[in-house]
């Protein structure tokens, strides 16, 4: 067996990993920043290019990055994102772009917009600091300004994958308008030119049943490969269309699936055994989930739904301040958890006075959507149970035990 060396940068760097993944976010930063400055300290003077030395920097700032935006701490991830732009002789454009993001996410809005713009017309023909400028902008409800910037950044692109990301931006924008047809319509386009986006289609009948719009919903459920997700929103949509039979039968053929053998849509699995009215099972299965490191925004708010029927608003909050920062990883400081999952919430939990209090994590009608309300929400979602918590912890969906088990009940 290889031993570590105390105090190398393998060792800081496991540590760091063993921190990250027993929740304790704030020795992990302090480790993955100890190496990045005593990184910073002897790369300048060397003299030829060190191989093993780099690939240290970029993985413990790529951790540190991660951590940091997890903790919501976007002043400190600007300035290490600076920091390493000095440093990667391969890839500081990378890091520059990463650092005008964190800048905007740290409050200075207009400056590091700025910064992306300077960017983009220092390197005309480059795709990726437009499209970061339209993601941006998007984030922000500056619909208008995002849908210029995507146009010269579809303008821009020069590949498949480029071009499949910015229509997949373009559904985004689209489906934000609701113009739903021509957000689907993009979304195929984003289909065609990368076939990734094929995974992606339970964003469009998702948007297509919050809609109320059923046939073109079930459309696109034919699309879905998953038999899990597939089956599950089928049932929702019968329920939704008050065929309550036809609904059970689709849920109690996901709940006979094994999900452990799909690498996607076990949330989905939950749901269904949910709906069926096996709250117990779902928070079980989903706290194995996280055991393993599958810890999505939706297996913490799925998990926060089994505790919220049950009447716990501690659980509920603790796996609602988890899911909305695993989201907020992908979709900027600002966002909420999407409605349709509100909805959820809405029809299956009785108690009205926790849905009040619940309602703050959601992107629903009635709750602040200015910059300000945001990041009011950000702060509320900040609860002790996810201080110390990242998207690698191994923190299951938290909360006291529920207060009744329907697990025997006949399917």
């Amino acid at each position: 067996m290889k031993m570590r060396i105390q105090g190398s940068y393998e060792d800081l760097l496991e540590k760091a990993r063993q921190a990250r993944s027993m929740g304790q976010a704030d020795l992990a930063v302090w480790l993955y920043s100890r190496i990045i400055e005593r990184i910073n300290m002897v790369l300048p003077g060397t003299k030829t290019r060190d191989e093993q030395l780099l690939d240290y920097l970029i993985t413990a700032a790529d951790e540190l990055h991660m951590v940091l935006d997890w903790m919501g701490d976007h002043t400190y991830a600007w300035a290490i994102c600076q920091q390493v732009a000095e440093l990667d002789p391969d890839e500081p454009e990378v890091w520059r772009r990463r650092a005008a993001t964190e800048r905007i996410y740290a409050g200075e809005i207009e400056e590091g917009l700025e910064e992306l713009r300077q960017m983009a017309t220092e390197a005309p023909e480059d795709f990726w600091p437009q499209v970061e400028l339209s993601a941006r902008l998007l984030e922000l409800g500056r619909l208008d300004e995002a849908e210029s910037a995507l146009d010269e950044a579809s303008r821009r692109a020069r590949n498949e994958e480029e071009r499949g990301l910015a229509h997949w931006i373009r559904f985004r924008l689209l489906r934000e308008r609701g113009e739903y047809l021509e957000a689907a319509q993009a979304w195929k386009e984003a289909r065609e030119h990368d076939p990734y986006y094929r995974y992606t289609v339970e964003s469009v009948y998702r948007m297509f049943i919050t809609a109320g719009d059923y046939s073109n919903a079930l459309a696109y459920l034919e699309q879905e490969e998953n038999p899990l997700l597939r089956g599950y929103y089928h049932g929702l949509v019968s329920h939704r269309q008050g065929r309550e039979a036809r609904a059970r039968r689709s849920w109690q053929r996901v709940v006979q699936e094994s999900p452990y053998e799909y690498q996607v849509g076990k949330e989905a699995w939950a749901l269904a055994q949910i709906r069926l009215g096996n709250a117990r099972t779902a928070l079980n299965f989903l706290n194995d989930l996280t055991q393993q490191g599958y810890a999505t925004d939706w297996v913490y708010a799925v998990a926060a739904l089994a505790w919220a029927i049950s009447d716990s608003l501690g659980g509920a909050q603790a796996n609602l301040d988890l899911a909305l920062r695993t989201h907020r990883q992908t979709f900027g400081p600002w966002a909420r958890l999407p409605v349709d999952l509100w909805e959820e919430f809405d029809e299956l939990v009785s108690n009205e006075d926790l849905k009040r209090e619940l309602r703050k994590f959601f992107a629903v009608e009635g709750e602040p959507t200015s910059l300000a309300g945001a990041a009011e929400g950000a702060e509320t979602s900040s609860g002790e149970t996810g201080e110390e918590a990242d998207s690698s912890s191994d923190e299951g969906p938290e909360g006291p035990e529920p207060s009744s088990d329907e697990d025997d009940e006949e399917e």
